[in-house]
C-alpha cells in the first residue's frame, strides 16, 4: 500500500485516501496522457481534467484538489496567472507547472506565482508522479534541465 504525505501542516501527517489531482492542459492528448500516468499510481486519482486556466480557477474550490497540474501556456488564462489565483483561493492546493519552456524567466514567474514544482513536458512521463508527491509534501521540484537553467542563471548573478 502506498501512503502519501497529506496537506496538513504537520510534516509527518499521513493519509490513506488517494491524492486528488486536477489536470489542466488545452491539449486533449497531453491531458489524457497525464491523466493516465496519474491514474496508474495507486495513491493518486484525477479529480478533474480541464482545458483552460480559467476553468481551473473557476472549479478549484469545488474540486478541492491536493495538487493542480497546470500547463503554462493556455488560452483564456495562462498557467502562471491560474497558479496565482489558485494560490489565493485555495492555499492548500499545491501547483505543478508543466512547460515546454526552460528559460529562467518562465521558471521564475511560475515559482513567484505560487508553483512549487516546474516540470518540462519532455520529461513529464518519468517525473509526473514524483512531481505530484513532491508538491503534496510541500517540497520544491524541478526537471533536471530546469535545474541546470536555474543554477546557470544563479551563477550569473
Amino acid at each position: 500500500m502506498s501512503i502519501a504525505v497529506a496537506r496538513s501542516s504537520a510534516p509527518d501527517a499521513v493519509r490513506t485516501e488517494p491524492l486528488r489531482v486536477m489536470v489542466v492542459d488545452d491539449s486533449v492528448v497531453i491531458r489524457g496522457l497525464i491523466s493516465r500516468w496519474i491514474e496508474a499510481e495507486p495513491d493518486m486519482v484525477v479529480a478533474a481534467s480541464l482545458r483552460t486556466g480559467l476553468d481551473a480557477v473557476n472549479q478549484v474550490a469545488r474540486v478541492n484538489p491536493d495538487v493542480a497540474v497546470l500547463d503554462i501556456a493556455m488560452p483564456m488564462l495562462n498557467g502562471v496567472e491560474a497558479a496565482r489565483q489558485i494560490a489565493e483561493q485555495c492555499p492548500a492546493t499545491r501547483v505543478v507547472i508543466l512547460s515546454m519552456y526552460a528559460t529562467a524567466e518562465h521558471i521564475h514567474r511560475a515559482l513567484q506565482a505560487g508553483a512549487c514544482v516546474y516540470v518540462l513536458k519532455e520529461s513529464v512521463g518519468a517525473e509526473v508522479a514524483e512531481a505530484v508527491r513532491a508538491a503534496t509534501a510541500g517540497r520544491r521540484f524541478v526537471s533536471a534541465k530546469v535545474a541546470d537553467t536555474v543554477f546557470r542563471d544563479y551563477t550569473r548573478m
